[in-house]
């Protein structure tokens, strides 16, 4: 008997221009860098865009898939290109945005049902709901889930915020991975109130979120899986080590900016030290949330406790980064699952669909009109 056929997996994202990395990479072994930390090599061991699609690939081949990686550069051709010819088994989407726009990352996954082409993680309305931060709370408050009191501000005229209380933290209503969080989030008056909001509805030209800030511990939970999910261990972002001038937060400065002392500072806990009875709690929440946005797969939950430790949800993040050795990887390897069986786990659950569309979802009711 001749062997089986390899199930063929294409994995599709989008990168244009430059990788940052790549270029650092480069500055960094020609000795045109220092590293905020004394030691060189925290910047040479910061991995690339295509490093990271290689270690992914190289993960899928090791459980036995026939995988490929295609950039679609933001290009509609090349991406019906990589799902048609030839047609993959099935797709591993890591595409976070299209026409360089992230609200349209939903439109992509929804090709893919078009197609009829079963692929990893989250719907499109799922992807769609989660991309916009108010809508996102407001479904969480329709199913009483806590989250920190905000308001949705679009214009420069900033009526008066009713219900809130300082500190407060501001931020684009429909970005992710930390974009428009500053330092200077985190505001304590009227006067850095408006100048937040003014800088982000120039720079983003969109609402700005802006919610009570909640003191206290950061925690991500990851959950997997669909009919009978996951929760994984939780972490926590230790902020202890930041500057006294560095609000406790993930800034797009710390999240992305290798040369940027706040990047080194922030240390991942995981598992975080938590009392069970809170370790339960957090847990339960977290499932629930996953559930309540119709996450799929794999998804990742941002929480904080305050100093009573209630829960806040911050932020619901489905098809979350999958680097090895941080986020939701860093989770699963505490749970004693390896990064290439996290990559077979989340591929077979979308085989687990085979070639139908997306599930039908059942509507939310709202008492009032929804805010996006």
């Amino acid at each position: 008997m001749g062997k089986a056929k390899r199930i063929s997996v294409a994995v599709i994202y989008n990168s244009l221009g430059d990788d940052e990395y790549e270029a650092l990479r480069k500055k960094v072994r020609a000795r045109k860098v220092t590293s905020p930390t004394g030691d060189i090599m925290d910047l040479e061991e910061i991995a690339t865009v295509q490093e990271e699609i290689d270690a992914l690939l190289k993960g899928l081949e090791k459980e036995g898939f026939n995988a490929r990686s295609v950039n679609i550069k933001d290009d509609f051709n090349r991406l019906l290109r990589s799902v048609t010819a030839p047609r993959p088994d099935v797709v591993f989407n890591l595409v976070e945005f299209f026409n360089d726009n992230p609200l349209h990352e939903d439109r992509v996954a929804a090709l893919y049902d078009l197609l009829q082409i079963p692929y990893t993680g989250s719907p499109p309305m799922t992807l769609a709901i989660c991309q916009r931060k108010g809508l996102t709370k407001q479904i969480l408050k329709a199913f009483r889930i806590p989250t920190p009191r905000y308001k949705l501000i679009k214009q420069k005229a900033i009526p008066k915020l009713t219900g809130l209380r300082y500190p407060l933290i501001v931020k684009p209503a429909w970005e992710d991975a930390s974009a428009g969080v500053t330092k200077e989030a985190v505001v304590e008056d009227r006067g850095q109130l408006e100048n937040g909001v003014r800088t982000i509805l120039a720079d983003y030209n969109q609402p700005v979120l802006v919610e009570e800030y909640i003191e206290g511990r950061e925690l991500g939970v990851s959950v997997m899986g669909n009919r009978n999910p996951r929760v994984l261990p939780v972490e926590e972002i230790d902020f202890s080590e930041l500057p006294p001038d560095q609000p406790a937060i993930v800034t797009y400065e710390s999240k992305w900016d290798p040369l940027s002392k706040v990047f080194h500072r922030g240390k991942l806990v995981c598992p975080a030290k938590l009392p069970r009875s809170t370790q339960q709690r957090v847990r339960k929440v977290a499932l629930q949330t996953y559930q309540v946005m119709g996450c799929r797969d794999y998804a990742k939950i941002d929480m904080r406790l305050d100093k009573s430790d209630n829960i806040f949800i911050l932020e619901v993040n489905p098809n979350p980064d999958l680097t090895e050795g941080v986020g939701l990887m860093a989770c699963s390897a505490a749970a004693g699952i390896s990064f290439s069986e996290t990559l077979r786990m989340i591929v077979d659950e979308a085989l687990k669909r085979g070639s139908a569309p997306a599930a039908k979802t059942s509507p939310v009711k709202f008492d009032a009109p929804l805010e996006v």
